[in-house]
């Protein structure tokens, strides 16, 4: 290629890159125009909500109290939804009863609720989540159930864990026999969370799942639905009827015998279980006999007063007050027992049984 063809490619290839850059230069500028309209329009909406909102409160609060005008909400509610949502939405951990009811009645009059169920068939799983964290709060109210009932049943089987959750709290308001069992068995799923989460919620009804349910898991034979159903009876720390404890007392698997042991302390034992917690107390594991000492102690079983002052003569410091303790719990044969042996000359023990029994003196 000769000079002059050379020096017209290159002219054009400058003139091409000026033009690129004056393409991306104007793209950034378009950018920050409407990063710049953006601003303005949050500031704009932050300044009508810094307005609105005390209007809202202070309207919610009359509302609550009593009142009948639903004006302000009416008014606002076309142009400001979210607004009115919010404000609602800060009262669900301070009001209860008709109270409670009355706003969730509101949410419903005013269309949230319907909002809500939308939002909760979003694909946007934050959609979601907070669409079934609103229904949860208002499905107190049975009517705003009837309304979200069937998005309910359906978010139970939502990809997201903490949408599954809100689900659960929303449909175990209907107090359904055949729902609460339902999430009974969610509740023994793997995921430790939903566990954590649904044991807590399930609790009012301790009573009626440990005569179905919970029997039912804690005799299937799987270690798996037994561990996670005694997971849940110690969570709930309920005095509940139990079939014989003593097979998980002496369980092959460890983790399932620590929590029989956690569980013996504030359920009912019947006489094979007793007589498996006093054998425990000679168990070769230090941490199992620990437990035993204290649910032997709970349970106040003046029968394993000799066990007891063996422990307190064998133990470490810890064991040690741990039987002196249960020791202290069971007067007047507990008592003797320390004070005979508040004078032996293995200085852990003398410890351990002078304590308690000061203790117990200054309790009395």
């Amino acid at each position: 290629m000769n000079w002059p063809g050379a020096s017209a490619v290159s002219q054009g290839l400058l003139y091409a890159a000026v033009a690129l850059v004056g393409v991306h230069l104007l793209f950034l500028l378009v950018l920050l125009g409407v990063a710049m309209l953006r601003a303005g329009t949050l500031r704009a909406r932050s300044a009508a909500a810094a307005e609105i909102r005390p209007v809202l409160h202070a309207a919610l609060v009359e509302f609550l109290a009593g009142g009948q005008d639903d004006t302000v909400f009416r008014r606002y509610i076309g142009t400001h939804p979210a607004h009115i949502a919010e404000s609602i939405l800060l009262f669900q951990t301070t009001v209860r009863g008709s109270a409670r009811d009355r706003m969730c009645a509101l949410a419903l009059e005013l269309g949230l609720v319907q909002q809500w169920c939308e939002a909760g068939r979003s694909r946007d799983v934050v959609h979601r989540r907070a669409a079934l964290g609103n229904l949860a709060f208002a499905c107190v109210y049975e009517p705003c159930r009837r309304v979200a009932s069937e998005l309910l049943l359906e978010a139970l089987k939502d990809g997201d864990e903490e949408v599954r959750l809100s689900a659960c709290r929303g449909v175990l308001l209907a107090e359904g026999a055949d729902q609460i069992k339902r999430l009974f068995e969610l509740a023994m799923q793997p995921n430790l969370l939903t566990r954590i989460v649904l044991a807590e919620d399930l609790r009012r009804h301790a009573l009626v799942l440990a005569a179905g349910p919970v029997r039912a898991a804690l005799r299937s034979g799987e270690a798996r639905r037994e561990r996670a159903a005694l997971e849940i009876l110690v969570a709930w720390e309920r005095a509940i009827p139990l079939d014989d404890l003593r097979e998980f007392l002496e369980h092959r698997d460890r983790d399932i015998r620590v929590l029989a042991f956690h569980l013996a302390s504030f359920v009912s034992v019947n006489f094979d279980s007793r007589l498996a917690l006093v054998r425990s107390l000679h168990d070769a594991d230090a941490g199992i006999r620990g437990l035993a000492i204290v649910a032997v102690g709970r349970q106040k079983m003046t029968e394993a007063i000799p066990e007891l002052a063996l422990c307190l003569r064998r133990e470490g410091l810890q064991q040690a007050r741990q039987a002196a303790s249960a020791l202290a719990d069971m007067p007047p044969q507990g008592w003797r027992t320390l004070e005979e042996l508040s004078t032996n000359p293995n200085p852990v023990t003398a410890l351990a049984a002078g304590e308690a029994l000061a203790r117990a003196r200054t309790e009395a």
